[in-house]
């Protein structure tokens, strides 16, 4: 089956079972990216990404966290079964799967789904850290399936946050730093403090109003009110 056959009938099954966002990424641009283990990549050649809106909804919360990653599980399941039943290797990275239990690593992933969806041509990394889509802004949960089916690759975009600071201003801790990049930038630390943000996330989380200032105070995507 055709390489663009074989994308459309996953972007459909995606878009089926409630994706608001996908787009196919090459994983080559990204092969100096962390990744855990390091031969993670190895045995595949595309990142899929998929997106949902999180104004669907309602509410900000964990509770909504929680509904969220669920359907982002079930339609890369769905996607994992349509491929493998083709013949093909994928691998389902979750939502939210940390590396690690404690240290320095307990915020990473396997890998970078805001980096897979850049590259698939979904969005941009924003001031924020977050990918900044042009329909829903910040306001997407991702996860990625990756597969050594053929598949037809997305372009990246160019960033478009320009002179907006909303992000910066929102936050409660200061943790963001206004830097310019085109794609993102070379060191994390010099736009983001994660030592602060980190823990003070997870401590709202647990009181259950979880911190999305930054998410939130974004116009990209942002919705009118009353509709």
């Amino acid at each position: 089956m055709a390489a663009e056959l074989l994308t459309q009938k996953i972007k459909e099954l995606a878009i089926k079972n409630g994706a608001c966002l996908i787009g196919i990424a090459n994983l080559k641009l990204l092969k100096d990216i962390f990744a855990y283990p390091k031969n993670l990549l190895k045995s595949y050649k595309y990142g899929i990404s998929i997106g949902i809106n999180l104004d669907q909804y309602g509410s900000y919360d964990s509770r909504m966290v929680d509904k969220s990653y669920g359907q982002l599980e079930e339609i890369a399941r769905n996607v994992d079964i349509y491929i493998q039943s083709q013949g093909y290797r994928s691998k389902v990275i979750p939502c939210d799967k940390r590396v690690k239990e404690a240290g320095p690593l307990f915020w990473r992933g396997e890998i970078s789904h805001k980096a897979i969806a850049r590259t698939a041509g979904l969005g941009w990394i924003g001031k924020s850290m977050l990918l900044i889509t042009p329909n829903f802004g910040p306001r997407v949960f991702l996860i990625t399936v990756l597969t050594d089916m053929p598949l037809v690759l997305g372009q990246p975009m160019k960033n478009k946050c320009g002179n907006c600071q909303e992000c910066i201003k929102s936050c409660p801790l200061n943790a963001l730093v206004e830097v310019t990049f085109a794609d993102h930038p070379q060191n994390l630390k010099k736009v983001l403090d994660v030592p602060k943000c980190g823990p003070y996330v997870e401590k709202t989380w647990e009181k259950g109003n979880v911190c999305f200032n930054c998410l939130l105070a974004c116009p990209y995507g942002m919705r009118i009110k009353g509709k």
